[in-house]
């Protein structure tokens, strides 16, 4: 055989074994950020005019969700802090809507209870918060709480929504359910203020709390609003020993964009390599794999963070070992 065409088969083969092995690493993990959408959550915001790419199965059906993303375990997070967004306009029946969303996501987990975990969501603004909340952990027995500042603008800013998100933390280290936290906001001065607020009234003297930030803090991408609250939020985990008691972990879905999402830019090449040193930072150990399915699939995400980011399997095995 030529020399040439050695060379050729071995990089052939050498491109189908990790084509495998990212396959195989998929199906041993996690993936922490999966959306399900109930049909009547599907209709009204096609009702709303906002596409969807993709059949309504993809959205909805747990057993198309889990063919999909194709991992040992996911975690199935809710989207009912949606139905008190000022976007979606006003519902007479909103509570009714929260609930019922809340329990989509519940039935689902309980179809595959080994391998599915189930996050609530609720706006920490309205004042059946808490004991959707309750019902959510008593009656349907969900495992975490979703929260989303930026669809239902909560400002920590102001003593009033500091006050309520502080109970919603409280709820979760008292009854031991783990929060994610979609943290930014669309105020342009977001930003230091909002993390030393996080970090010394609200996590400061909580008991232990297991907390995700979601999409490294911001709304997806990596831009300078991004860079900006990991450097800060990374300061106080260095020079506070109060955070220390718990456990915090950040989310990586949807901050590494190949492709425009939601009016939020892919990345460039600059950016990529900002990411990676950012992520280093941060260590791949504190780092969830998560996809923010349907925006990628595990294996089709796990490959582009490997490229993109130039990964070495050590840390490819940090990143996808389960936290």
């Amino acid at each position: 055989m030529k020399k040439g065409v050695s060379v050729s088969l071995f990089v052939l083969f050498a491109i189908i074994a990790l084509g495998q092995s990212v396959e195989k690493r998929i199906e041993d993990a996690m993936d922490a950020h999966v959306h399900i959408l109930s049909p009547e959550l599907i209709k009204i915001w096609k009702g709303l005019g906002i596409p969807f790419s993709r059949p309504d199965e993809y959205y909805s059906d747990i057993d198309v969700i889990l063919k999909n993303t194709g991992t040992k375990r996911i975690d199935l997070i809710s989207m009912a802090h949606v139905f008190s967004s000022s976007e979606f306009g006003k519902f007479e029946n909103e509570r009714e809507l929260v609930e019922a969303e809340n329990s989509y996501v519940a039935a689902a987990r309980n179809k595959y209870p080994k391998k599915v975990k189930a996050y609530c969501s609720v706006d920490p603004l309205r004042e059946y918060a808490l004991d959707e909340l309750e019902r959510c952990r008593t009656s349907l027995k969900m495992d975490g709480i979703k929260l989303h500042h930026n669809a239902n603008q909560v400002y920590l800013t102001e003593p009033d929504h500091l006050a309520k998100v502080k109970k919603v933390f409280e709820f979760a280290a008292k009854h031991k359910m783990q929060i994610l936290l979609h943290f930014d906001n669309s105020h342009r001065r977001f930003g230091g203020p909002d993390v030393d607020l996080l970090v010394g009234s609200i996590l400061g003297d909580l008991r232990p709390v297991k907390l995700r930030i979601a999409h490294f803090g911001t709304s997806g991408g990596f831009s300078p609003r991004t860079k900006a609250f990991l450097d800060s939020f990374t300061e106080h985990l260095r020079t506070n020993s109060k955070l220390k008691r718990h456990k915090i972990m950040f989310d990586i879905s949807a901050v590494g964009l190949d492709k425009d999402s939601e009016g939020v830019r892919k990345l460039t090449d600059e950016e990529w390599v900002e990411l990676g040193v950012y992520c280093r930072k941060l260590g791949f150990d504190r780092i969830l794999f998560a996809t923010d399915y349907p925006l990628y699939r595990p294996s089709e995400y796990l490959e582009i963070l490997r490229k993109r980011l130039g990964l070495t399997n050590a840390e490819i095995k940090d990143l996808l070992k389960k936290k």
